[in-house]
Parts: C-alpha cells; structure tokens; sequence
C-alpha cells in the first residue's frame, strides 16, 4: 500500500502541496498516504474534480497551492488548526500575495484553502481577490495499471503529472 497525495489548482495556477504520512518536519506540512484520491477544486470561477493516483514523490498539494509564488515566501509553520504558507511577489507594478491553510489526517482526507489578493492590474480601479479551496479524500489503492503520478480528468482521460512522464 502507498502513502502520498496531490491536489487540483489554484488561481492562475495550479496548487501543489506535498504531504508526507506521519509527523511532518519543521516547515513543511506531512506527506498524503500513498494511493488513489479524489480531488475536488472550488475557485471563483466554478468546480471542478479529478481522481489522482500518488506516492511520496507525486504528491503536489501544497506546491500547487503556491505555484507561480516564488518571490518572498514564508517557510510552512505548523498551527492549531494546520499548517500555514504564503508568498509576496512584485513584478511590473503589480503585487500578488498568496497565503495557503492546509489541514486534515493526510491519510484519509486533506484540504488547501488558498486566497490570493492581487493589486496594480491594469485596468482594475482596486485589488482582486481569488480563492480556490482543494478538497481531497482517499479512495483506496491505485486502480490496476495505474501508476503514481496518473490523473483521471472528468472526461474520463488519464494524464501523467510525475516530473519525467511515463
């Protein structure tokens, strides 16, 4: 049986957050539990859900919440209630900053609550808040021919995420 997770996407990017069964280290939140999770995405735009087959080394929760979000970050801190993140970025006039709460087991459910407040857009009189909530629950083990790294998309088409391909 396989320890691990991965999670869907997060405004204008996507969200990873790697979670690693058992106590987590100083600045990083623990790993999923190896297997098959359903992924379920909520942004301002709408819904969406994917199933995703992961390990240790395809877990994206946390770095898909903080994608594109590299400039200033703070270091994961464990809460009460979780873990917590964020990133500051200035390019071109613009500031994004991004923060991500993550909570749950990480063996049977995990979820990334991720908002992002965006300001100097051109053509917007004020700043732009998005938020994307990843909701993930484990189903059991991979599906027979599934490997880690593998999402089962809506339409029933399977991608493979993994750093290398297949």
């Amino acid at each position: 049986m396989r320890k691990t997770i991965g999670v869907g996407a997060a405004l204008g990017a996507a969200l990873a957050l790697g979670l690693a069964a058992g106590p987590a280290a100083a600045g990083s939140p623990p790993k999923r539990a190896d297997g098959l999770w359903e992924i379920t995405t909520s942004t301002n735009a709408g819904k969406s859900s994917a199933r995703e087959c992961i390990d240790r080394s395809t877990d994206r929760l946390v770095k898909q919440a903080l994608t594109g979000q590299t400039c200033r970050n703070d270091d994961f801190k464990q809460t009460p209630e979780g873990y917590a993140a964020g990133a500051i970025c200035r390019t071109g006039g613009m500031t994004v900053d991004g923060r991500v709460v993550v909570t749950g087991d990480f063996e049977t459910w995990a979820r990334a609550e991720a908002t992002t407040v965006m300001t100097g857009l051109a053509g917007e009189a004020g700043p732009r808040t998005f938020r994307t909530t990843i909701d993930v629950r484990r189903l059991g083990d991979c599906e027979p021919g599934q490997v880690p790294g593998d999402v089962v998309l809506p339409n029933g088409k399977t991608i493979h995420v993994a750093p290398g391909g297949r």
